[in-house]
């Protein structure tokens, strides 16, 4: 009986999930209220805080899933070092960017949702132990220099990334995302003396 319980709880959860992320893109985030979603699904408001508690926990765990999917993917092979860490930052803000409401409640969101700063804390941490990794990488193949700090410029790729997908999204430049890391990166690189690897557009 347990078993079934729990599956039927998890199936609420999700559902109340879905039914959210559907109205907030439809209708616009703020104006989908926690009374909205359960008249769309017919609970009870105690039922949803049984599971969530606030809307704003719903955003942070797309924000957190998009994000980390994202980030199981596999790179494409045959890709430079740099290219590898572009593509890092570009996917995850492509997943999101789908979702143009979403990623615009989230970030308004952010400054006054605790779910979401942790979420996004937990999304930096991961991305910069991946962008470490594969630099890392690059400089134990002697692709880069061997004195390069793997955290710094880890640190370093995810504030450009941050700031170039939020001009993005705000100026609705998606199309331009992955040239404009591409730049950005290779002069990043460049003021490093890192790598002389040419951008890729």
């Amino acid at each position: 009986m347990t078993g079934l319980r729990d599956r039927k709880k998890h199936a609420l959860r999700q559902a109340i999930y879905d039914a959210a992320l559907q109205l907030f893109e439809r209708d616009g985030y703020d104006a989908v209220s926690v009374a909205t979603i359960t008249r769309e699904l017919k609970i009870a408001k105690g039922t949803f805080f049984n599971h969530f508690p606030s809307k704003a926990d719903i955003l942070a765990e797309w924000y957190e899933s998009t994000m980390m999917t994202s980030l199981d993917a596999p790179l494409p092979p045959g890709l430079s070092p740099a290219q590898r860490l572009v593509e890092r930052v570009h996917s995850g803000g492509a997943q999101a960017s789908k979702a143009p409401e979403l990623w615009r409640a989230k970030n308004a969101e952010a400054t006054r949702a605790a779910s979401i700063q942790d979420a996004e804390r937990r999304v930096d941490t991961a991305f910069r132990d991946s962008l470490r990794a594969e630099i890392q990488s690059a400089v134990r193949d002697q692709v880069w220099r061997e004195d390069v700090a793997p955290d710094a410029l880890a640190d370093l790729v995810i504030t450009l990334a941050t700031g170039t997908w939020r001009e993005i999204m705000v100026g609705n430049r998606v199309s331009d995302a992955r040239g404009l890391l591409n730049a950005r990166l290779a002069t990043l690189l460049q003021l490093c003396r890192i790598a002389s690897e040419p951008s890729n557009d």
